[in-house]
């Protein structure tokens, strides 16, 4: 079912609801086939299907380019992590990566070992034992039709097109046909059929890999990862912390207060430089708190020292960070460094309520902060963001201040448009040309994207309603009354 429904959804199709609509069934039915099989363990694990579904709702709400790209590993990753909660498939820190990509990468293997090891003696005993039931015989009739049609269909449409006479025949056949399942030539066809084959192999592998039954899971290694010794801890937690009060007495004195400006002494550029090393600074000294977790009640205000001023170090970078991108614009990098570290932030708070005494399991608060925070950042609209800032910038001073109109157009699309048509009458004329022109042709294609368009464009498109997207809707909206016509060129060529 799966297999036929990402053909149906995706198959020459934009991205759209469609991706909302085939995780919420994907989910439904790896659940039901976990249920039948009673491998679900812990009904809580089911929560994890919260931020898929948000993260598919993307493809809808949002236009951005990025993350639709970005997206695909992260809900995959997180159908694992979900499937690993309902079965209590234990999770291990130091392994998590490895075991994450094991379960991504083992479906093909499973279904390979799970054809290699199928008894088709015992199949044909069990439908002998079956045979007078009607139920059965209604279920083998069901499974033959569907073995049967795909394989009848495939012959007619390479007969019709290998034979003239032939294909005359089926002609009015196959082209209902082709008009359901919007086959437009036989290559198209088999590509279809070859995609559908790999799905349901994938699919089918991945739902048999935590169906099947505990013995089957993975043995745990022995390997715990780094040790270190309690004095080589503590000869390290020792030393960072003088060196990093001296960095925090700096950071105090130059750039927080604003002080150090001397002939001699270009504050610009110390303040804006040093985020990507404090960041980079600040996880290694995650690092260094993992490996010392071991032993929580040793070296407890050296540990929470390091917090501090792993907490400084932060707050540095993305000062630094900030006066930045006042300098230079709001780009992708710069807005992911501040989620970043603010990220770290948040991962910090459960590290200190363990260092103090709490029991909590660090490691998994740690995916679940991550998890909140990547979801987050789908939803505040990063596009728009990039290119409110960046006019609003620009437009202040007109005069005086520069900027990358192209960086806005090719970046953040669909989902900045109320912020592209400010350009129009309060920026120079090159530029407000610019926009125009970009514009016009924008809404050109939303239009053909969402309504469609006929033959003298090449090709005539007629969009499903799995494409539809609420980022270009809004966009053939507001541009609907926004006089554009002068500025719109050829767009068979725009669209080559």
């Amino acid at each position: 079912f799966l297999s036929l429904l990402q053909s149906i959804l995706f198959w020459h199709k934009s991205t759209g609801i469609s991706i909302a609509i085939f995780l919420t069934a994907a989910i439904i039915l790896l659940i039901y086939n976990l249920k039948e099989k009673e491998m679900i363990k812990n009904k809580k694990g089911i929560l994890w299907a919260i931020p898929i579904e948000l993260l598919g709702l993307t493809y809808f709400i949002f236009n951005n380019t990025f993350f639709k790209i970005l997206n695909v590993p992260v809900i995959l990753t997180l159908f694992v992590i979900m499937c690993m909660n309902i079965t209590k498939t234990k999770i291990t820190e130091n392994r998590f990566i490895r075991q994450i990509l094991g379960k991504i990468f083992k479906p093909f293997v499973v279904l390979f070992d799970f054809i290699s090891d199928f008894d088709m003696d015992e199949f044909f005993e069990k439908q002998k034992e079956n045979k007078n039931s009607k139920s059965e015989s209604v279920k083998k009739v069901g499974k033959s039709l569907l073995i049967s049609i795909p394989v009848i269909l495939v012959i007619i449409f390479l007969l019709s097109s290998a034979d003239s006479v032939f294909g005359s025949i089926f002609s009015s056949f196959t082209e209902s046909i082709s008009k359901i399942l919007e086959i437009k030539t036989i290559n198209d066809l088999l590509g279809r059929i070859v995609v559908i084959a790999i799905a349901f192999v994938y699919i089918s592998g991945f739902i048999i890999a935590f169906a099947k039954s505990e013995k089957q899971e993975e043995k745990e290694e022995n390997s715990t990862g780094i040790k270190l010794s309690d004095l080589t801890i503590k000869i390290l937690l020792v030393s960072l912390n003088i060196i990093y009060l001296l960095f925090s007495v700096i950071q105090f004195k130059y750039l927080f207060m604003n002080a150090g400006r001397t002939a001699d002494f270009d504050y610009a550029t110390y303040a804006r430089t040093g985020f990507f090393q404090l960041m980079f600074v600040s996880f290694i000294n995650f690092a260094l708190l993992h490996i010392c977790k071991k032993n929580e009640e040793k070296n407890k205000f050296l540990k929470i020292m390091l917090i501090i001023f792993t907490i400084i170090i932060v707050i540095s970078a993305a000062f630094r960070m900030h006066l930045y991108e006042q300098e230079y614009g709001y780009t992708y990098l710069r807005l992911f460094v501040y989620f970043t570290l603010m990220t770290e932030i948040f991962v910090l708070i459960p590290i200190l309520a363990r260092i103090c005494g709490q029991k909590i399991d660090t490691f998994k608060i740690t995916i679940q902060i991550i998890v909140i925070m990547y979801v987050a950042l789908n939803f505040i609209n990063i596009n728009k963001i990039i290119a409110k800032n960046n006019i609003d910038k620009y437009l202040a001073d007109v005069e005086n201040e520069s900027i990358d109109y192209f960086y806005i157009e090719t970046r953040t699309g669909t989902d900045s448009i109320e912020e592209q048509l400010r350009i129009l009458n309060k920026s120079e004329e090159g530029l407000s040309a610019n926009a125009q022109e970009y514009l016009a042709n924008l809404k050109t294609s939303v239009r053909c994207n969402l309504r469609g368009y006929k033959a003298e464009y090449g090709k005539s498109y007629k969009p499903s309603f799995a494409e539809w997207n609420l980022s270009k809707s809004r966009v053939e909206s507001l541009l609907e009354n926004v006089d554009l016509t002068d500025r719109s060129i050829n767009y068979e060529n725009n669209w080559k």
